[in-house]
């Protein structure tokens, strides 16, 4: 190369980044100091789709289905809720400040599918309790129904009597004194183990073991005994994926507030933001009919969205991408594809690193950025688990192929053809057996997955197995990295609101295409090289 060339290369490698890097600091100063952008305004709100399917046979005779919903209240938001019904009749139904859909059906006939849908956003809530607060305090009389005992909160028995005399609580302490004790005695001193039906509050004592309903029955029959109103609390600990699971925690009223405690999990005057409410009092989240066959899961799927004030603040701002996805909305592109598109170059980025700075071999260039993109709907780890099987099957059928010696075209149109239809039949067995996540391996991105089979292939026949299968975990792990990378919330909710960061990392790109020394994975490579000089 020309002294010239070369010297003209090393100036627009110096002013070409100052500019990108000059320029996205400009229209991220602007959007600060002009449009008046804050974390408020451009951070993303963490949000679940929730589903709720349900399944059932009818033999002709009468149905009625009640499920618990969630409602809005200081710690979550509901909203987008959907009712499927096929052809039984719904309505629903508030009673003792819980929400339940209920279906009803004279004669059902047949399978029938329901279910519920909603969009709930939920946020950390925590209490500060006074030292100084008395335990005896006025009791409205609408709370007053929570100091009654049951059937399986015993608070009016001679042994929790004697416990809480053991204990060293009383109505003449503090409160703060008496929750601490109590939950301190029910979290540590009672063993969890996962129970099917009810565990009431003296066997839990009893055996000193039990699941979240009988640890929290115990701390509110010890409360109610104290005459501290307390009442247990039903719900959902979100998170993504399928489940009939469910989790019961408690709430004690304490001088005008219901302060929640979670003796299972160890939160004291706090309910987390994952934690659903779904009803109060002793209520099951789904009662049914007997004998008609009925099966139901729980799905959940993490969202992002944008704050009602954020959206307000920015939406007159040309610059603002909140306005583009409106733009966008009208010709029916939705605002997950937009947030794939926008963190993709970060996806890239993260490839980059791995491969030219670490030395990680993978298959093709982009291609674990791109297979990050399909596991955006199965979740990592059953995406990791399905992308494994789909390279075995489509090795398999690539083994079978080359017997047949054709040309390299129509081999992988073969390959893809017997991957969609492998992936068909995966959709197929998720959907029979309930599995969502299986059924959604459909969303691959089959092309990508097909040419990734023909590198398998390739490397197994000019390297060996070893290492083909060697490159296809460190490919599933820059995927990984991709993925976790592009999935991170906060970084998420910057890129979107500042995409000049793409200018950013235009700019990284360029340095590292000027790098010219050792990787790190060639450090260890030629250690004994370097070891001699």
């Amino acid at each position: 190369m020309p002294v010239k060339v070369r010297h003209a290369s090393r100036m627009l490698i110096a002013i070409v980044p100052a500019v990108l890097v000059l320029t996205a600091s400009a229209l991220a100063f602007y959007k600060i100091a002009y449009l008046g952008y804050d974390l408020n305004a451009v951070i993303q709100s963490e949000s679940y789709f929730l589903e709720t399917v349900i399944e059932f046979d009818g033999h002709g005779s009468p149905v009625e289905i009640s499920l618990a919903l969630p409602q809005n209240l200081a710690n979550q938001t509901v909203s987008n809720e959907a009712f499927s019904s096929d052809d039984l009749k719904f309505i629903v139904r508030n009673k003792s400040g819980s929400r339940r859909g209920v279906w009803r059906s004279e004669a059902a006939t047949g399978k029938k599918r329901i279910g519920y849908t909603a969009t709930v956003i939920t946020k950390n809530r925590r209490f500060l309790i006074d030292s100084s607060l008395a335990t005896v305090q006025s009791i409205p009389a609408s709370v007053a129904g929570a100091l009654m005992p049951d059937s399986t909160i015993q608070s009016d028995s001679p042994e929790i009597a004697a416990l809480a005399d053991s204990l060293g609580v009383s109505p003449d302490s503090t409160i703060l004194w008496n929750a601490s004790t109590i939950f301190a005695f029910v979290t540590k001193g009672l063993k969890y183990v996962r129970y099917s039906g009810t565990t009431d509050a003296l066997t839990a004592y009893h055996l000193a073991e039990a699941s979240c309903g009988g640890k929290s029955r115990l701390m509110v029959a010890l409360a109610r005994h104290l005459g501290i109103p307390s009442r247990l609390v039903g719900g959902k600990i979100l998170s993504t994926g399928q489940s009939k699971a469910t989790h019961i925690w408690l709430e004690w009223y304490i001088h005008g507030h219901w302060v929640p405690f979670c003796p299972t999990n160890g939160y004291f005057a706090e309910i987390p933001s994952n934690y659903l409410i779904l009803y109060y009092g002793e209520q099951s989240v789904l009662t049914h009919t007997r004998d008609i066959n009925f099966k139901y899961y729980f799905n959940l799927k993490k969202r992002l969205v944008s704050t009602t004030a954020g959206l307000a603040r920015l939406r007159n701002h040309p610059l603002d991408i909140l306005n583009v996805w409106a733009s966008f909305k009208r010709v029916a592109i939705s605002l997950e594809l937009l947030k794939i598109i926008v963190m993709l170059p970060i996806g890239v980025l993260a490839v980059v690193i791995f491969r030219n700075l670490i030395g990680v071999e993978t298959f093709g260039t982009f291609m674990p950025a791109l297979i990050a993109i399909g596991f955006r709907d199965t979740g990592l780890w059953n995406g990791l688990l399905l992308f494994g099987c789909i390279i075995a099957f489509g090795a398999v059928i690539r083994l079978l192929l080359n017997r047949l010696q054709l040309l390299h075209t129509p081999r992988l149109a073969i390959i893809l053809s017997s991957v969609v239809l492998f992936i068909l039949a995966l959709t197929g067995l998720g959907v029979s057996l309930g599995f969502l996540d299986l059924a959604r391996v459909a969303l691959f991105p089959m092309v990508i997955l097909t040419l990734t089979v023909e590198r398998f292939s390739l490397i197994n026949e000019e390297a060996g197995l070893g290492k083909a299968i060697r490159v296809s975990l460190l490919t599933m792990f820059v995927a990984a990295s991709a993925y976790s990378l592009m999935s991170w919330r906060l970084l998420q909710s910057v890129v979107i609101s500042f995409p000049e960061i793409i200018l950013l990392v235009i700019a990284i790109h360029i340095y590292i295409g000027r790098y010219s020394g050792f990787r790190l994975a060639e450090f260890s490579r030629f250690r004994h090289l370097l070891a001699r000089s």
